[in-house]
């Protein structure tokens, strides 16, 4: 990374070969989020970035950061984005997970014992203020729906 001088997570600004840390993650790993700063320095003039580590002859993670994309996008030039930087995208070898598989990854190890009462001793509440629905004018008619239910 330009900035930090990380190594891992690195993304290539395909119209000025800015290279930066990708943004952090929703668990904390990941980068600093370097490359989406450049974005936005830049005048938010140059939204495509592809991952380094990614990189196949079969293509590779390009991410757009303009307003109406954010998200993963197909680049179908992207040998002819990558050569201008120097990069054959023939002779390179994947060297990190794609983020399709660090999703994955994530959702597969994720611990969601952690967010809900998974053998947890629960205590029922009960009385008032803890059942029924606030009448709100006309919400009675659900406060019934609901009660029936």
């Amino acid at each position: 990374c330009e900035e930090s001088g990380a190594t891992e997570n690195l993304w290539l600004n395909l119209s000025t070969g800015f290279i930066g840390s990708g943004r952090k993650n929703w668990d904390g790993t990941g980068g600093n989020g370097a490359a989406l700063r450049h974005f936005e320095a830049t005048g938010s003039k140059y939204p495509l970035v592809v991952k380094l580590g990614t990189v196949t002859p079969q293509g590779a993670d390009v991410f757009s950061y303009a307003p109406d994309e954010n998200d993963l996008v197909e680049d179908p030039n992207l040998a002819a984005h990558l050569s201008h930087w120097g990069i054959d995208i023939m002779n390179v070898e994947k060297t990190e997970k794609t983020m399709a598989e660090l999703n994955l990854e994530l959702n597969k190890s994720y611990e969601f014992d952690k967010i809900c009462e998974s053998g947890a001793d629960l205590v029922p509440l009960d009385g008032p203020g803890y059942i029924g629905l606030k009448n709100l004018g006309n919400s009675c008619y659900m406060n019934s729906v609901v009660q029936i239910l």
